[in-house]
């Protein structure tokens, strides 16, 4: 997809999938649900006491589910963490109705799309669901704000290749958060990364995607304050 021309297309999604009537079954290429290897890790965050209304609902894929200190780095925002991982921006689709509506949060925070990237989605086809996604959370929450945060830029995606991938949806997300009324996005690269935009060493464990502590930290630093802004009336 050409850079110049994401911001349109973006447009052009978002005005096509926004309409909660306009998602088919299956649209989103989710397995069946004798197929789907995740049902027992949502049913698991389905069954859970619910949160308090009015918190911080966390939702997507394993840089959240391995964020096990979530709650205590982001004191005092009272967090809850729904996020599973292995997760695609189509399981998030597919699980919707276990995970957001049950939280009545009042922010939702997004982290989705890298195992997209991994399997070589094109980004459009990312942002694509990510717009349907926000069009279902406005229909569920209707007063809660979205905070879209930014695929990181690991150096497992730069060794694959895929660094490319991971910036097109990022600056879809930007788009998306510049033209829909209750979306902001964070980028949270710039704190796992030197001055020269090369990936701290420290923050990334062996497999070079997943973060560290220091990975948490740093990336706590950035996003508690959006977090904070977001929670705001």
């Amino acid at each position: 997809m050409n850079r110049s021309s994401l911001p349109v297309v973006v447009i052009a999604i978002a005005a096509l999938f926004c309409s909660p009537e306009s998602r088919g079954e299956g649209e989103s290429g989710s397995p069946t649900p004798k197929e789907h290897k995740y049902t027992a890790d949502v049913n698991k965050l389905a069954e859970a006491p619910p949160p308090a209304p009015g918190g911080v609902l966390m939702v997507g894929s394993s840089i959240f589910r391995k964020w096990t200190n979530c709650v205590q780095d982001l004191a005092p925002l009272p967090v809850t963490n729904r996020a599973f991982g292995g997760s695609h921006t189509g399981d998030q689709l597919y699980f919707f109705d276990k995970i957001v509506p049950s939280s009545k949060a009042s922010l939702v925070v997004w982290y989705c799309g890298s195992n997209d990237v991994k399997s070589k989605d094109a980004p459009d086809q990312i942002l694509q669901r990510t717009v349907e996604w926000i069009g279902m959370t406005r229909k569920a929450l209707p007063d809660a704000h979205i905070l879209l945060v930014s695929v990181i830029r690991s150096p497992e995606k730069r060794t694959d290749g895929l660094l490319e991938n991971v910036d097109e949806v990022n600056k879809g997300l930007v788009q998306l958060a510049q033209n829909e009324k209750g979306v902001s996005y964070v980028d949270v690269n710039p704190s796992l990364e030197d001055s020269s935009g090369e990936p701290i060493p420290e923050c990334y464990v062996a497999d070079h995607l997943h973060l560290t502590q220091e990975g948490y930290r740093r990336m706590t630093e950035v996003l508690k304050p959006a977090l904070q802004k977001g929670m705001q009336p």
